[in-house]
């Protein structure tokens, strides 16, 4: 059987692959239809949307990540969730259809009901197969899921594109999203190997509704959070005002579930094994974090800078207003990094109560902010949720350190020389672009700006972070396999260099160890058992540099403390 490492590692790669497969080709589609569509053609599906992704939240989560986190995969237990899914999607349906699309209709018209009932059967779509999709996730098999969701994601595209080409307006969208969830759900039927039966157990329900209560509230409050100043966005402003939001907002999505959402589903798995220890799991929290801001810091910022240019280039120029959109947004680069974590290091540490409280706190922010904000457009609704996200952090990062020991100023400080440099980068990059770039075409400056923004970024790193630069390279150097890392010599160089007395020498001990150290943790942060020779070699190297005197590697003493905690 291959180890829980190999899983992890194999998920986490396939779950990226998918995110870019998926992105780069939902952004192709993205762009052809926001470019034949009208924007109040687009806010009409947009607006539809967002009643659609509320509601089926309820049938996407909850249940389903708990039959994830049981010890075993119970049969009964899952059928039981299925049915529990089929029914509630059915009464969902019911009242989008029977309630609000008419209700709706009264204000936008008779085209927009009509698309919000359409859309509506995407949830029991859904539904049907959310099951096999949590059997997938449990087992690892986040190849079948990925291969999968790349193939329908596509088939999808090809039909929205080519429906919008020959006129179809508004239902080349819902056409679209009908195939790409149908299609889907049809192959997770095939792959996963689970078949229903009609036996239901109330017993099994309230067992499933115990776990997946407070963390389904929580899951709701984060969608609300996200889609209810879109709501209001799209009822007080209108289709054409929602559209230039949506194209901003989803933009910021795109590149959120590029580079946060594979580390975030992969993390899930891996934190949950690390609940009975709290220090692990902070330091596991910490380490996400800190790779995480390594790579999302400087896009996000990075964006922000170049979006007036990018997104009128790209989208074409009736989507001027939303580049705004998109460089507002796009500023919340720290609270995005550090809050996608929360959530999965609260769970795993048995606080779904914290977990719920800070998507309270988040969703009520939200829409207060929305709210006040809401004359001034989309622009000031876009710039509020950000100043709402970094007030919120401190409180945010509390209930983390409730959860996992990690004080605040050391949440952020792991991230800070990222998110300093990104930031300096996109002020660099901004300045360029308005003063020295502004008689060059539109597509040469964005070429110009990307280049430049990452020579930048690289360069204040290696100028004011290179301890921070020494990590992510020992982060990233762990996570080849053992043929492909020096990692398999690194415990005969300590061993043979134990007694020798050179300053040179005791250096390359220090550098060996951190690195065989942080080997270590990863394996601990999956869950794998190290093995006892690797512990002896790292107590001999921590002997030898307390002997001589030099300061113990950060990931070797966190090794140490492992191992104290442990005796």
């Amino acid at each position: 059987m291959a180890s829980l490492k190999a899983k992890f590692v194999s998920s986490s790669l396939w779950s990226i692959i998918a995110a870019v497969i998926n992105n780069l080709s939902t952004l192709v589609v993205f762009i052809a239809l926001a470019r034949l569509l009208t924007p109040f053609e687009f806010g009409i599906v947009a607006f539809a949307t967002v009643f659609i992704d509320l509601s089926r939240i309820l049938v996407v989560a909850g249940i389903p990540d708990a039959l994830i986190q049981r010890q075993t995969w119970d049969r009964e237990v899952a059928n039981t969730a299925f049915w529990f899914n089929i029914i509630l999607s059915i009464f969902i349906i019911a009242i989008l259809s029977i309630l609000v699309a008419p209700l709706i209709g009264i204000f936008h018209g008779s085209e927009f009901s009509r698309v919000l009932v359409a859309l509506s059967f995407l949830i029991f779509i859904e539904a049907i197969s959310t099951v096999h999709v949590a059997k997938l996730r449990r087992d690892f098999r986040h190849k079948e899921l990925a291969r999968r969701g790349i193939a329908s994601n596509f088939i999808s595209g090809v039909v929205g594109v080519i429906l919008a080409v020959l006129g179809w307006g508004v239902w080349a969208m819902v056409a679209s999203r009908i195939v790409g969830v149908g299609g889907t759900s049809i192959m997770l039927w095939m792959s996963s190997g689970f078949r229903p039966n009609l036996n239901f157990s109330y017993h099994h329900l309230r067992s499933l509704w115990k776990f997946s209560g407070s963390l389904l509230g929580s899951q709701i409050l984060n969608q609300s959070s996200a889609q209810v100043p879109s709501l209001l966005v799209g009822g007080y402003l209108g289709s054409i005002a929602i559209a230039q939001y949506r194209i901003g907002w989803r933009s910021l999505g795109l590149l959120t579930s590029l580079v946060i959402m594979p580390m975030q589903s992969a993390a899930v798995s891996a934190l949950s094994r690390l609940s009975h220890d709290r220090t692990m799991l902070g330091d596991a929290y910490l380490r996400l974090t800190r790779v995480c801001a390594f790579v999302s810091c400087p896009v996000f910022f990075g964006i922000a800078a170049i979006a007036p240019d990018f997104v009128p280039l790209v989208f074409g120029p009736q989507w001027k207003d939303a580049s705004y959109v998109l460089v507002c947004l796009s500023l919340n680069a720290g609270p995005l990094t550090l809050g996608y974590f929360e959530a999965p290091v609260m769970n795993a540490a048995g606080r779904s109560d914290l977990t719920f409280t800070n998507s309270l706190v988040g969703t009520l922010g939200n829409i207060i902010a929305a709210a006040v904000a809401l004359p001034l457009g989309p622009l000031g609704v876009a710039f509020a949720l950000t100043v709402r996200s970094h007030v919120t952090l401190p409180y945010a990062l509390g209930l983390v350190q409730k959860a996992t020991g990690v004080r605040r100023w050391r949440a952020v400080r792991n991230v800070l020389p990222a998110y300093l440099c990104a930031a300096a980068m996109a002020a660099i990059v901004s300045l360029l672009r308005l003063f020295l770039l502004d008689e060059v075409s539109a597509f040469i400056r964005l070429l110009i700006a990307i280049g430049a923004g990452l020579l930048v970024y690289v360069a204040l790193l290696l100028i004011f972070a290179q301890h921070f630069i020494r990590l992510m390279l020992v982060e990233l150097i762990s996570l080849l396999p053992e043929k492909f890392s020096r990692f398999g010599v690194v415990k005969t160089y300590i061993a043979s260099l134990e007694t020798s007395s050179n300053s040179d020498t005791v250096v390359r001990i220090s550098e060996m160890a951190e690195l065989l150290a942080n080997r270590v943790l990863n394996e601990q942060l999956v869950g794998i058992n190290t093995l006892d020779s690797d512990l002896a070699v790292l107590l001999r190297a921590s002997k030898l540099l307390q002997d001589y005197k030099v300061e113990l590697p950060p990931n070797l003493t966190e090794v140490l403390r492992s191992i104290n905690s442990h005796a």
